[in-house]
């Protein structure tokens, strides 16, 4: 394959994928006149219109959906070809680029890496902290730590986490207002919930226990984890987090500790491609092993059932 034909697959791909020619220039870093050149050329070298044109933008034709599969597999290829050059050509000393959630970041990622330091002093590790989903494939990161765990054939996973959770408050907050005996007297408008805004997991879970919640129900709402167990040590109302970060603060009690509520799960994910480079097997390794030893990837531990 010489370079114009790989460079028409990557315009053919980005004008299918973008569903317009200026759009795709933008993603291309091109001009509009130079795709819509090969996208001309590429229509008479196949003697058939590989696009509908309409006013909503471009569609591909039953030819054009034809090539689409094969272009995509194709680039596909590139993308694993160009991993594995990575992976091979870089050193155990070096960077690796970890994504992590960001209760683990505060409260378990800098001890890990801490001590990964001083294992491997000559790898230094880049930490992106969200709560989404990163993309593997264009190396957005080298590590994952996702909450769901993935099945992709062309990702490497590991169980890094299992972890107890249960609704907490601050002993001053308790000693005006009393402890809830139950999850009915909790959600009895006594106590000021922290929840989240946007995600409804907590809603989802009390509707699935048969008690119906909306926003209203929460006096204080955000999706960052981190500032619930902020609002929670505060003394601002009852809120949920994990186990293991509540036992962090003596100040905080748990409350209704026989509500029978899932725990959560964090998984370690890498490319298949990156798997055999040194310091990426190196770090995710060391991470699986550190959180056994802590004995948090256990389910045993999960004594206490409850949600996040």
């Amino acid at each position: 394959m010489n370079k114009m034909e790989w460079d028409s697959i990557r315009v053919f791909l980005s004008v299918a994928e973008e569903g317009s020619m200026s759009a795709a220039a933008q993603v291309l870093g091109v001009s509009q006149p130079t795709v819509s050149r090969y996208i001309c050329a590429l229509e008479e070298k196949c003697g058939q219109n590989l696009f509908d044109r309409s006013y909503n933008g471009l569609t591909v034709t039953a030819a054009g959906a034809n090539l689409l599969a094969s272009a995509r597999e194709t680039a596909r290829g590139a993308e694993s070809f160009v991993r594995q050059i990575k992976a091979g050509s870089e050193l155990v000393e070096g960077h690796v680029r970890l994504a992590v959630r960001e209760l683990a970041a505060y409260y378990f990622i800098p001890e890990a890496i801490a001590a990964f330091k001083r294992e491997f002093p000559l790898i230094d590790v880049e930490i992106l902290v969200s709560d989404q989903d990163v993309n593997l494939n264009k190396r957005d990161a080298d590590l994952h730590l996702a909450k769901e765990k993935p099945y992709q054939p062309d990702l490497v996973v590991s169980h890094l986490f299992e972890g107890a959770v249960g609704f907490y408050a601050h002993r001053m907050y308790l000693a005006e207002r009393g402890e809830p005996q139950t999850l009915e007297e909790l959600h009895s408008g006594a106590y000021q919930l922290i929840g989240y805004d946007f995600d409804s997991k907590y809603i989802d879970e009390a509707d699935r226990k048969g008690k119906t919640l909306d926003k209203s129900n929460f006096s204080f709402r955000t999706d960052s984890q981190k500032m619930q167990v902020e609002l929670i040590c505060a003394g601002a109302g009852v809120g949920v987090t994990l186990q293991p970060i509540a036992e962090q603060y003596s100040e905080l009690i748990q409350l209704v500790p026989k509500a029978d509520l899932p725990p959560i799960n964090w998984w370690l994910v890498c490319h298949r491609d990156v798997h055999v480079n040194p310091r990426i097997r190196s770090l995710m390794t060391f991470l699986c092993r550190w959180f056994q030893e802590k004995r948090w990837s256990e389910p045993s531990h999960s004594s206490t059932k409850a949600f996040a």
